[in-house]
């Protein structure tokens, strides 16, 4: 038994595991079963953000899904201000308005792990497996 689990340390990567794991946890991922979430996570950048560095602002093309993987993210709009952290997404609500532009900037608050994805990798992912897309646009209209 120790060999099997030393041969399966060896040759699973256990990154991918625990960004699955991860991406499970995200509401707007929830629906989706481990060979979606596998093909989501090919198309993920990761990125450190430091504090006070700015992810987006206001006003630029909408073209990424945020999720925050650690630390805390500022969403301002010039009139309110929302922080957001681990396990929660921001830039879903652009996805499906074609060529839309940011409504708040956001900024890390501090140093924040961001798992991202460009909004045209998601439309090709999502014309390849249907039900990828069905299932995130299920979400976005929930969220509506």
């Amino acid at each position: 038994m120790k060999i099997k689990n030393l041969f399966l340390k060896l040759f699973i990567n256990t990154d991918l595991q625990k960004d699955i794991l991860f991406l499970r946890s995200i509401d707007f991922f929830e629906e989706l079963n481990i060979s979606q979430l596998k093909k989501i996570h090919t198309h993920m950048y990761k990125k450190t953000y430091l504090q006070k560095e700015v992810i987006y602002k206001k006003g630029e093309e909408a073209k990424l899904l945020c999720v925050v993987r650690s630390g805390k993210i500022e969403l301002d709009d010039g009139k309110n201000r929302r922080i957001i952290q681990k396990r929660d997404c921001f830039g879903q609500k652009y996805l499906f308005n074609g060529n839309e532009v940011y409504t708040n900037t956001a900024t890390a608050v501090e140093d924040s792990k961001i798992f991202f994805m460009y909004k045209n990798d998601i439309e090709d992912l999502m014309e390849k497996d249907k039900s990828i897309g069905f299932n995130m646009f299920k979400k976005i209209l929930k969220m509506l």
